[in-house]
């Protein structure tokens, strides 16, 4: 941290201009540009890799210089304090977060950006957060897929949300201009977190955490799999010019959860039964599926009939 000397005379440095004149808003183009450099003196957090989870699917600043002079306005970054010392704003071409009420806004403008970016962002803005940004398949685009969050005010909640959306916060799709990932969290935040955020997948792209491939937007949306044979399933795979893979699915019993070990095709027999099934990358889905039919769901804990 810079003393109040040094910091005198960085700001001496810094370029003034009138009240009122071009460039003299803390939110114009050349201000968000310095805020940028000046926050790339900050070192990046470092990564958490979350790892797979087995089990039943029940989805439950440093101070940097802006001040009035007496003849003019410093052009610099808008960082306003919330009385905390933390800066209540952030922005450079990666990601811009906004304090808004009792939360941070955070807009991913590129979310192919080293995550690094990001985290110095959240460290300007007073939040230890580490934010991976990972492909995904188009139903799971803007939503956080995994994540570890700190802890909130005494007797909160801490809770997020996650959006695709537009300035005005309406939802878009991914590749439309002026669409952004969103990312809401607590302005009292305390403590590590890390969130993995689903982007659009480039071309090729093996999804980072697998979704449903039957819901809207995935390659066998609508399709009816649970429970059914998987001879019926490989014809509607077929039909939509798909390939498939398969992971037979290890019962722990009704309530316990399960595992999964990869088979190859010449293992699975046309009686086989499907429980689900997953999207993999684009044109490629994975079966999950056991040897014999149960009389209850085993990725889903449940009594579940054949769909109709």
């Amino acid at each position: 941290m810079k003393n109040v000397d040094e910091i005198v005379i960085m700001m001496r440095t810094l370029p003034r201009v009138q009240p009122g004149r071009p460039g003299g808003r803390p939110s114009d183009a050349g201000a968000r540009t310095l805020l940028a450099s000046i926050m790339e003196e900050e070192p990046g957090a470092a990564a958490v890799e979350p790892q797979r989870r087995y089990g039943f699917r029940r989805l439950a600043l440093s101070l940097a210089a802006a001040a009035l002079l007496a003849t003019g306005i410093v052009v610099g970054p808008s960082l306003l304090q919330d009385g905390g010392g933390a800066a209540s704003s952030y922005a450079s071409s990666e990601i811009e977060i906004q304090r808004e009420g009792d939360e941070y806004v955070a807009r991913i403008k590129d979310p192919y950006a080293d995550h690094d970016k990001y985290s110095k962002a959240f460290k300007a803005v007073g939040l230890d957060v580490d934010l991976l940004i990972v492909p995904v398949s188009p139903s799971r685009v803007g939503m956080v897929v995994s994540g570890s969050v700190g802890a909130s005010g005494p007797g909160n909640v801490t809770t997020w949300t996650s959006a695709m959306v537009d300035r005005d916060e309406r939802e878009c799709k991914a590749g439309e201009k002026g669409c952004y990932l969103l990312l809401r969290l607590p302005a009292d935040l305390t403590g590590k977190s890390w969130f993995k955020l689903g982007r659009q997948a480039r071309a090729g792209e093996t999804y980072d955490d697998p979704g449903r491939a039957t819901v809207a937007g995935e390659d066998l949306a609508g399709a009816k799999v649970h429970g059914r044979p998987v001879g019926q399933v490989m014809a509607e795979v077929r039909k939509r010019g798909l390939t498939a893979g398969f992971e037979l699915v290890k019962p722990f019993g009704p309530d316990k959860g399960y595992g999964l070990d990869p088979l190859t095709a010449d293992q699975v027999g046309d009686d086989w039964t499907v429980w689900d099934a997953e999207s993999v990358r684009a044109g490629v889905v994975r079966l999950l599926v056991t040897r014999e039919h149960l009389n209850y769901n085993p990725i889903y804990g449940m009594d579940v009939q054949p769909e109709s």
